[in-house]
C-alpha cells in the first residue's frame, strides 16, 4: 500500500485506541475499505495481503489477530474441507483462504483464520459445540479481544451474542446434533460430530444484539465510534459487553438481546432489515440516534 493509504489506516486506528499486542477480532467492508484509500490499480488478493501484512505489523508479536472464515454451507453439504471449503463470512476472510488455509482454526460451522502468538493455543480447542462453554468464543472473551469493524456496524459480526445466549440457557434456542465428512490439512477425512445452538422456529426467527444494547455500549465506552469521511468505524471490548449482555439475559425480560418471530415486527433488534438505516444514522452523525 501507498504512504498514503497506511497513514489513513493509522488515522482510524489511533481514534480507534488500538495498540501493539492487542487481540483483534476483525470484520471489514473491503470494497468500501478500498474506496476510501483511494487505490487505483491492485489486484484483490494482494489487497488483502498488504491488509493482513498491515494489522500484523500494528499489533506485534504478542497481539493476536482473529478473521471469520464462517462456512455455513458444510452443515448442509455434510462435509468440511480445511483447506478448499470457502468462507461465506465477507470477502477479507474468503480472499485471504486462498493463501492462508493452514491458519483456519475452530469447528467446520465456525471457523477463522488465526495470526498470532496464541494460534498454537487456539488449535487445541476441539469443543464440538459451535458456540459452547469450552469454544473459541469463550476464549475471545477471556483473553480480552476486541471486535473491530471498518465500513459498517459492529452488529454484522457480532456473532458471539449466541456463546451468551447458550451460556444463559435461552428458551428460544436448543442444541442440535450433525454428523459431518471433515477433511484436514493432511488430506485425511473422517466423520466428526458438531453441534449448532439452533433457533425455535415457533420462537425465534432472528436474535441479535438490540437498540439499547448498542446506546448502551457507547454511552459506558465500552464501544467506541470513529468515522472517517464515508467509512465508519467501531472496536467494543467483546469482555466487557458480554459480561453486560450476559447478565441481562438472566432477567425475565432482556433488554440488550432479542428476537424477530415469525411474521412479527420488532423494531427494538438491530436486525438485517435496520442495520442499513443504523449505519446511516451514524454516518451523518446523528446525536439522538435513536430518536
Amino acid at each position: 500500500m501507498e504512504k498514503s493509504s497506511i497513514k489513513i489506516l493509522k488515522k482510524i486506528l489511533g481514534n480507534l485506541k488500538v495498540k501493539k499486542g492487542d487481540n483483534i477480532y476483525l470484520g471489514l467492508d473491503i470494497f468500501k475499505l478500498y474506496k476510501t484509500l483511494n487505490i487505483k490499480k491492485i489486484n484483490r488478493f494482494d489487497f488483502v495481503k498488504e491488509i493482513l501484512d498491515f494489522f500484523l505489523k500494528i499489533l506485534g508479536k504478542n497481539g493476536n489477530l482473529i478473521i471469520p472464515v464462517f462456512d455455513f454451507n458444510s452443515v448442509k453439504e455434510k462435509k468440511f474441507n480445511q483447506r478448499l471449503s470457502s468462507s461465506d463470512s465477507g470477502a477479507l476472510g474468503a480472499l485471504l483462504l486462498k493463501d492462508y488455509y493452514k491458519y483456519r482454526i475452530g469447528t467446520p460451522f465456525y471457523s477463522f483464520l488465526c495470526f498470532g502468538k496464541k494460534i498454537n493455543i487456539y488449535k487445541k480447542v476441539k469443543d464440538p459445540h459451535t458456540v459452547g462453554k469450552n469454544s473459541l468464543w469463550k476464549y475471545f472473551i477471556n483473553d480480552n479481544f476486541y471486535l473491530l469493524t471498518l465500513g459498517h456496524h459492529y452488529s454484522r459480526s457480532f456473532t458471539h451474542v449466541h456463546h451468551l445466549e447458550y451460556l444463559a440457557k435461552v428458551k428460544y434456542r436448543y442444541d442440535k446434533n450433525f454428523e459431518l465428512l471433515c477433511t484436514n490439512l493432511d488430506n485425511q477425512t473422517k466423520k466428526n460430530r458438531i453441534i449448532l445452538y439452533v433457533r425455535n422456529r415457533k420462537l425465534c426467527e432472528y436474535s441479535a444484539i438490540t437498540k439499547q444494547c448498542d446506546y448502551l455500549l457507547l454511552k459506558n465506552e465500552i464501544s467506541k465510534f470513529y468515522k472517517y469521511r464515508k467509512l465508519i468505524c467501531f472496536k467494543v471490548d467483546i469482555r466487557k459487553s458480554s459480561q453486560l449482555i450476559l447478565k441481562d439475559l438472566g432477567n425475565k425480560i432482556p433488554k440488550l438481546v432479542s428476537v424477530i418471530k415469525k411474521n412479527k415486527k420488532n423494531n427494538e433488534i438491530i436486525s438485517y432489515e435496520n442495520v442499513d438505516f443504523i449505519e446511516k444514522k451514524y454516518l451523518n452523525n446523528e446525536i439522538n440516534l435513536y430518536k
